[in-house]
């Protein structure tokens, strides 16, 4: 898999796990999603929620991540 490949992966996994969640998630515990299944650390996973953030995929407030209606939108067709 490319960098890119593996940065998609990673960015479409965590929206379906949002998702899943009802929509939001603490910080802490979205951390360790990524960590565990894709290997991510503080400085990568930061960097994958401040893109999906720029995207306006996720919004960030009082440590917990939540969908926007354009990141729900998105992950509509990803969880088929």
């Amino acid at each position: 898999m490319t960098a890119m490949s593996d940065e998609a992966t990673a960015k479409k996994g965590v929206l379906k796990q949002l998702a899943r969640q009802g929509g939001a998630m603490h910080i802490k515990d979205l951390h360790e999603f990524s960590t565990l299944r894709f290997g991510r650390g503080h400085r990568e996973f930061s960097e994958l929620m401040e893109a999906l953030v720029a995207e306006e995929l996720v919004t960030y407030d009082a440590g917990s991540f939540a969908l926007t209606d354009a990141g729900k939108k998105a992950t509509g067709s990803m969880l088929l």
